[in-house]
């Protein structure tokens, strides 16, 4: 008898209490055998996506072995394929759907394919069809529990944000602190990053791992032929390499920003000294306000904070990405089949979902404006019959 649904969590099995067939076969594939072994494709894969995979496994075990009924001695025993199967699988998208968005379910899902195809080599790939029809399905029905639409910005919004940023740390008087009004050199400094920051990736909407970790004289190249993101495959979700320029219009705020506030995030915090006293060269391009390489974390903080000030919605980096196609879509609709390379998307139906929205997007404000014109009209009407 199966527990009452409204009770599960979702845990991940950590692999070390996973069944030893199921460890085997995951080191088999997912690990990398000497130089004269034949490779395997999951050998290939980037660490952030085994390690999203090995979790999303490892919920799968866990909810095996909590919810199923199976019991104990039998899981222990079995091997990967022995549990994956058609009723397990509908129980377990049963169970997470009380409690989980659809998102997850369907990223949980995909996992277990994804797992279950590298971990059976012994298996033809025609035997996992239906669990492959399943999280496809389950993909065509997720939607976002957040509808970004009503706060997806124009690229020229955001960029003009950006620039305004820059403009006003440029511009501001030094903090008083008498009157309580100005900046002090390390809030200028913020907020000029910052600036650079939205403008640029709006310009260029890498990934967030990829933005935040650029580097100077890595994956970031200050060249006498010019200024270059240099991505290798291994950095990319999509395995391909990409190299590409500045945007010009960009270059004059990257140089004051490395000369100038660069610096002073670099050295005038007194976390920063310290860093500074007892570490080597910082190569991020982007520093924290104590001296220390960005991480994501802070970078998102950073971008949602300003976006909220000017918008009054927080818009994270990740919604820059849609804004940037869509915007594109909306004067090229021919460029809808360039998008896949500007996001690193390899799956055409994605690169429809962006013309889709697109298309909803510029409807709907358009249907705002007639609204608008049509009210306006109205009042007029009425006070000149007055």
């Amino acid at each position: 008898m199966r527990h009452d649904p409204n009770t599960y969590r979702a845990h991940s099995l950590p692999v070390s209490e996973w069944p030893i067939a199921h460890q085997d076969a995951w080191d088999h594939a997912f690990k990398k055998h000497g130089l004269f072994a034949k490779p395997t494709a999951a050998s290939k894969w980037r660490e952030d996506s085994i390690a999203k995979t090995r979790k999303g496994y490892g919920s799968w075990l866990s909810w095996l072995m909590r919810r199923s009924g199976l019991p104990h001695d039998v899981f222990l025993a079995s091997k990967p394929e022995d549990l994956v199967t058609q009723d397990h699988v509908q129980m377990y998208v049963d169970d997470m759907s009380v409690s989980n968005a659809s998102m997850t379910i369907y990223n949980h899902i995909q996992e277990l394919y994804d797992t279950i195809t590298n971990i059976t080599p012994h298996k033809p790939k025609s035997n996992w069809v239906w669990l492959k029809a399943a999280w496809q399905n389950l993909r065509n029905d997720a939607t976002p529990v957040r509808n970004k639409l009503p706060a997806l910005k124009e690229a020229d919004q955001l960029e003009a944000l950006g620039l305004k940023l820059m403009c006003d740390a440029e511009a501001a008087p030094e903090r008083n602190y008498h009157r309580a009004e100005g900046l002090t050199g390390l809030q200028r400094a913020l907020m000029y990053r910052d600036g650079l920051m939205v403008a640029l990736l709006i310009r260029r909407p890498f990934r967030i791992k990829n933005f935040y970790s650029l580097s100077v004289g890595t994956n970031f190249l200050i060249e006498d032929a010019g200024i270059t993101f240099d991505f290798q495959a291994c950095e990319m979700k999509g395995k391909r390499s990409m190299t590409v320029p500045f945007p010009v219009n960009l270059l004059p705020h990257l140089k004051r920003y490395i000369n100038h506030y660069r610096q002073i995030l670099l050295t005038t915090s007194a976390k920063a000294k310290v860093v500074q006293s007892h570490s080597s060269r910082i190569d991020a391009l982007w520093v924290s306000h104590d001296g220390t390489a960005l991480t994501q974390g802070p970078l998102r903080v950073a971008i949602k904070k300003r976006t909220e000030q000017e918008f009054g919605l927080r818009i994270p980096p990740h919604w820059f990405r849609d804004a940037a196609v869509t915007t594109l879509i909306r004067d090229k609709p021919e460029s809808a089949k360039i998008t896949g390379a500007i996001l690193g998307h390899t799956d055409h139906t994605i690169v429809q979902k962006h013309y889709n929205q697109s298309q909803m997007i510029h409807a709907s404000r358009i249907h705002y404006k007639n609204i608008c014109k049509l009210f306006e009209e109205t009042l007029s009407d009425t006070t000149t019959a007055a």
